[in-house]
């Protein structure tokens, strides 16, 4: 009887799922630490040491900074890779750099001998692991087979095709571990697919979304052309080597670079060079190119065909000649094939670009921490999330830190910036690359451009049309534009929308400075603005208002950069004007600081002003201020306005202005007066016959009757405002009235009617987007929640009343709000954060009066937390409180 071979007896044996495992760019990293990296590797063997020994694996060798581990089951051979993986995400490695192993899984029956496993599987194992990268698991089909389909709980396989790997004869199906938490996506597997493309220097960022959409265009039967769009340095051909690098590994791929190719004559030509066609004395380049394609199920990338009018009809008639081929192609524009399949490519998002940022930083050695980030996004936003222009900038690295990076951008030298040398001419500098483009258009599309430039941000297409005074070519011109990826467009509430990227606009609004065209655009566009403003006032006191404080809302940095304008080059009364007729819209959607701002310029910049533009900007600015608790302000605006519309006959604007001074003189205290102004307003506005001014009259009325105590005349007086209110049909008067009238109601103990009452409030204000009075009646219905005893909808409904009267700037309606949560706290018995609550409320109130309602909330919180921790404590906390008012 023959002797069987020795073997180790600590190895399973049979059916055996085999782990190899080694540190991606070990070198370096020994370079890198020098003499901690013995300590690093020795750590990273015993991560792997752990998760081989809780899943059942044994050790057949360690060799430098690689593993091969052994499994009897598949599924444990899994669990001991993510196990693996996980925990070496997971540790503090030395200056961030981790040890990142890449590992290859194989199952199959290796021979084993005295010195462990031998044979194929063990080549296939080790080359399955050479192939990946850092952080990846990959596994062959054998072993995805034994494991399923979800080996782990929430992890997958993703497949990878079929594989050539060395010394293998035969290809391999290869699939990725997919585990949660962990990076998923990998450059393509380094493995024999044979391929004309070349390297991919860095990894594909942010675009998991678009190579999907991508990849399932091509995989879908019946469609063979596929051509990736976008502005110059948006990331094509990036995209596209990616996707055809993924593709190679199943089929072959010609990649024909087109970018030097100037006549479209020469590109059949390059074709053939790229696959290896030739002519003959019977068969013409173009059917040699088709013979080489025919029936090969060839994918043929063809990169940068913008600049070839005529390349449609040669992609054409390629298609045609070889029914089997597929065409990627990239172009800034689309090829307008009937076959055609667009992808137009939309710049990175900002955190996308960061990260592709850090990691063009770390290739070329610059290393930047967590404190920098902040400045590399700001740098990733100014250059619009482009791809070319992050890779420009970030080349800059090595002479400038970001901040001085973003500095030089602050300083418009954007477009100037240089690449690296290997990039195309046209694409060394962003100037490069949108003049490329730039030139390809007519002189009319051209001025176009430029018209549109001086749009804040977005253009409705009519806004368009009219600032740039383009006649019957205007579609035509404008399709070229959207054609050649310097305008986008997007479709809001039905609207078409026309914007472009800021370095384009950047360059445009260059070029109509440079063609003394500047000026008079920007003239045009504030008069477009201009008469929007003043077509608003009326429709915003009506039944439209919802949709046109939206509308005025899309356009707000338009309005902003018209007023600018209107301004700076001397027009002060038309900014007024235009100012004064968005009241409503300023106050209704928490744009009040700006609304001061616009305001206070136009009143000091003007010498002199017509009675009716200083009347109409008093009132706006005097409301904007009563907005955010700025009583002080507002009086004598009011005052002075009152003044002007009874010499101007303006009955209406004059009871309005005599009811806001009742309002503010009934919160410091000054009942009397309140309500000789509130009859006075009454007067006035029954002597014009004007119901709008009486209903404003009535309701302040209602407060100083309530103020005497006369709660069920209170709720007379509003009800009678409300019915006025809802007869005229405006929206944000109704909002007001049923706020007010509900606070009646609850004060008078008639919850139930209360909370119908100001839900309705809450319900009109949240459709129009009106933010002071959403806050208000939020405010409201929590004060009915705590008296329900509901604490928690009681406190949500306050944080969000005070993050809305944050946003608009109103501190002493944040202070009532405040006070509001410490009466919560005191029922849950947090004392020491109910003093802190109160002290924020003082910082914020600062000297302004206190609501009678608020001043009896306060009063009694303050007695119930002396008496709970004691004088001295109230006093020390409420003074730290203060100290932090926006904390709390």
């Amino acid at each position: 009887m023959d002797a069987q071979p020795a073997r180790r007896h600590d190895l399973p044996a049979g059916t055996v799922t085999l782990l190899f495992a080694d540190v991606e760019g070990s070198t370096r990293l020994l370079n890198l630490l020098g003499e901690r990296f013995g300590p690093a590797r020795a750590r990273m063997r015993e991560l792997v040491r752990s998760a081989a020994r809780e899943n059942g694996g044994a050790e057949v060798d360690w060799a430098g900074d690689g593993v091969f581990l052994a499994f009897a089951r598949a599924h444990d051979a899994i669990a001991a890779a993510a196990d693996i993986q996980r925990s070496l995400a997971a540790e503090p490695w030395p200056d961030d750099e981790a040890h990142r192993l890449r590992i290859g899984i194989h199952t199959g029956e290796p021979e084993l001998g005295a010195e462990g496993y031998v044979g194929m599987d063990v080549i296939v194992a080790a080359r399955v692991c050479a192939s990946a990268h850092g952080e990846q698991v990959v596994v062959t089909g054998p072993t995805r087979d034994m494991a399923g389909d979800e080996p782990l709980p929430g992890t997958s396989f993703r497949p990878l095709g079929r594989h050539r790997l060395k010394d293998v004869p035969a290809a391999v199906q290869l699939f990725q571990l997919v585990m949660p938490g962990l990076q998923e996506e990998f450059p393509p597997l380094t493995t024999m697919a044979a391929t004309s493309l070349p390297a991919l220097h860095h990894r594909l960022v942010g675009r998991a979304d678009a190579l999907a959409r991508v990849e399932h265009l091509l995989t879908t039967p019946g469609i063979r052309l596929v051509t990736i769009t976008g502005p110059g340095g948006a990331g094509k051909s990036r995209l596209a080597l990616e996707v055809a690098a993924r593709a190679a590994l199943d089929r072959p791929v010609h990649l024909v670079g087109l970018a030097a190719v100037s006549d479209p004559e020469l590109v059949v030509g390059a074709i053939a060079r790229s696959i290896g066609a030739r002519e003959s004395s019977d068969r013409s380049l173009a059917e040699g190119v088709a013979d080489v394609l025919g029936a090969t199920g060839a994918l043929l990338f063809l990169d940068n065909l913008e600049h070839l009018d005529s390349v449609a009809g040669i992609v054409a008639a390629l298609l045609d000649r070889s029914p089997d081929l597929q065409v990627l192609g990239t172009s800034r524009t689309p090829l307008r094939l009937s076959a055609e399949h667009v992808l137009p490519l939309a710049p990175l998002s900002i955190e996308d670009a960061t990260t592709l940022f850090l990691e063009l930083a770390a290739a070329r050695g610059v290393i930047l921490h967590d404190d920098a980030r902040a400045t590399v996004g700001e740098i990733c936003r100014r250059l619009d999330g482009l791809p070319l222009a992050i890779e420009l900038v970030a080349a800059r690295l090595a002479v400038l830190p970001p901040a001085e990076i973003l500095r030089a951008l602050g300083e418009g030298l954007t477009l100037e910036m240089e690449g690296p040398v290997d990039l195309p001419a046209r694409q060394r500098t962003l100037r490069a690359a949108i003049d490329w483009s730039y030139g390809r258009l007519t002189p009319h599309q051209q001025r176009l451009h430029e018209a549109i430039a001086v749009f804040a941000d977005s253009a409705a297409l009519d806004d368009a049309r009219a600032v740039s005074a383009a006649g019957a070519e205007f579609l035509r011109d404008l399709e070229a534009l959207v054609g050649w990826s310097l305008i986008r467009t997007e479709s809001t509430d039905g609207q078409l929308r026309l914007s472009m990227l800021e370095t384009v606009r950047e360059h445009a609004l260059e070029r109509a400075a440079a063609d003394d065209a500047l000026d008079e655009l920007r003239s045009r566009h504030a008069d477009r603005f201009f008469a929007l403003a003043v077509e608003a006032e009326e429709p915003l006191a009506g039944p439209d208002q919802a949709s046109w404080l939206n509308r005025l809302e899309r356009e707000l940095d338009n309005l902003a950069l018209a007023l600018e304008w209107l301004l700076s080059s001397g027009r002060a009364e038309d900014a007024l004007r235009a100012t004064s007729a968005l009241t409503r819209f300023w106050r209704a959607h928490g744009h009040v600081t700006e609304a001061r701002r616009w305001l206070a310029l136009g009143l000091d910049s003007a010498d002199r002003l017509a009675p009716d533009v200083r009347a109409d900007a008093l009132w706006a600015a005097a409301r904007q201020a009563t907005a955010q608790g700025d009583f002080a302000a507002a009086v004598p605006f009011l005052e002075e306005a009152v003044t002007v519309f009874g010499e101007l006959g303006r009955s209406r604007e004059q009871a309005f202005a005599l009811s806001e001074l009742a309002w503010i003189a009934l919160d410091r205290g000054e009942t009397e007066r309140a309500e000789r102004l509130c009859r006075s307003a009454m007067a006035v506005a029954d002597e014009a016959g004007d119901a709008r001014a009486r209903s404003g009259a009535l309701r302040i009325l209602s407060d100083v009757v309530a103020a005497r105590g006369k709660l069920a005349e209170s709720i007379a007086l509003q009800e009678e405002a409300l019915a006025l209110r809802r007869a005229l049909g405006d929206p944000l008067l109704v909002s007001d009235a049923t706020y007010h009238l509900g606070a009646a109601l609850l004060r008078s103990g008639d919850r139930d009617r209360a909370r119908d009452i100001l839900a309705e409030s809450l319900a009109i204000a949240s459709d129009l987007g009106e933010a002071s009075q959403r806050a208000a009646a939020l405010f409201m219905l929590a004060e009915l929640d705590r008296l329900d005893g509901d604490l928690e909808s009681a406190e949500r409904g306050l944080r969000e009343s005070l993050e809305i009267y944050t946003g608009v700037g109103n501190d002493r309606d944040r202070a009532e709000c405040l006070v509001a949560l410490a009466q919560i706290a005191i029922t849950r018995a947090s004392f020491e954060m109910a003093a802190r609550l109160l002290g924020a409320a003082d910082a914020l109130r600062g000297d302004a009066p206190i609501d009678p309602h608020e001043r009896t909330a306060l009063e009694r919180c303050a007695s119930e937390i002396e008496a709970a921790i004691g004088a001295d404590a109230l006093v020390r906390l409420r003074a730290a409180g203060a100290l932090e008012p926006d904390r709390l």
